[in-house]
């Protein structure tokens, strides 16, 4: 049995960012007669949803870059990979050392809060812009105090002595990732810190195609693509009874690497970067001509 996972921007969808209606149409199609399909994406759940509207996914997927393995019918969180609050704050100290402040992608409960900082350049600003226009409702201005120490209070014990109580983060229960983005020179300059400091993490950057400049995206070892497939299959055939023995990934970028790495048959898109060819076992249409419903249109026929 089969499973076809496909990355969303500049794979999946046009050069606008969306996913045209005869893409949710095709797709759709192809899922009604038995070919199984879901997504990967750096992507938040309100924004997938924005995008997939109309789209019957049945199976779970991957957001946030692997971060998350989520129902998407449900809004359940099934499984998480986080930096730990630990290493969220060391991170967090790294980016203010060198006088930037990053969106922090946060867990708590099964929300994923989005907290934004001071909007200085246009690349922060625009993804602010974008999520609004999506409806996002995750989005929180980013509390001065976030990764503040614990708090630390007296409680009666059974004796007259008190003993120590922390108190939990009141924001945060896990951080997913940070992001940030603005020029090459920024971009490259927190890398290297959280590189010296924190060799651990995972470091994504990419330029951004579609407002120019550059995006970093720090998170758990564990959070990436391909990680998250091993999960994600695991959760198929528990919750809908599907021994998927082969799998087939398109991606055109660097956050898509580990995800071709991970799977049977891994497909670049014809304006995926050099990195992404080489490790593709074929090379397909562009994005903007539906090049990824083709290929699996003509596999179904």
């Amino acid at each position: 049995m089969k499973l076809f996972i496909s990355d969303l921007d500049f794979t999946l969808l046009n050069t606008d960012g969306d996913l045209p209606k005869s893409s949710a149409l095709r797709l759709n199609r192809l899922i009604e007669t038995g070919v199984h399909f879901t997504i990967a994406t750096a992507r938040a759940t309100p924004s997938i949803k924005h995008l997939m509207e109309g789209v019957n996914l049945k199976l779970p997927i991957i957001e946030l870059n692997g971060a998350i393995i989520r129902d998407l019918n449900t809004d359940h969180i099934l499984d998480h990979k986080g930096l730990g609050l630990t290493d969220a704050a060391r991170a967090f100290d790294c980016f203010q050392e060198v006088g930037l402040i990053p969106y922090v992608s946060g867990l708590k409960d099964d929300q994923t809060p989005l907290y934004f900082p001071e909007l200085k350049n246009n690349g922060m600003q625009w993804f602010h812009d974008e999520k609004i226009i999506r409806q996002d409702p995750r989005l929180t201005e980013l509390p001065a105090n976030i990764f503040a120490r614990p708090i630390v209070a007296s409680v009666p014990t059974s004796s007259s002595a008190t003993a120590p109580m922390t108190q939990d983060n009141p924001f945060l229960d896990d951080v997913l990732c940070f992001v940030y983005l603005g020029t090459k020179e920024e971009i490259f300059t927190i890398k290297n810190l959280i590189e010296e400091k924190l060799p651990h993490l995972l470091i994504t950057l990419y330029p951004n195609h579609y407002i120019g400049g550059w995006e970093i995206v720090i998170s758990a070892a564990e959070a990436n693509k391909g990680f998250a497939i091993k999960s994600l299959l695991g959760h198929i055939e528990q919750r809908h009874n599907l021994g998927i023995k082969e799998t087939t990934a398109f991606g055109d970028s660097s956050n898509d690497l580990e995800m071709l790495r991970s799977v049977n048959t891994p497909i670049a898109v014809a304006n995926a970067t050099t990195e992404i060819k080489a490790h593709a076992h074929e090379i397909i249409g562009h994005h903007s001509e539906e090049a990824v419903l083709s290929y699996i249109e003509a596999l179904h026929a």
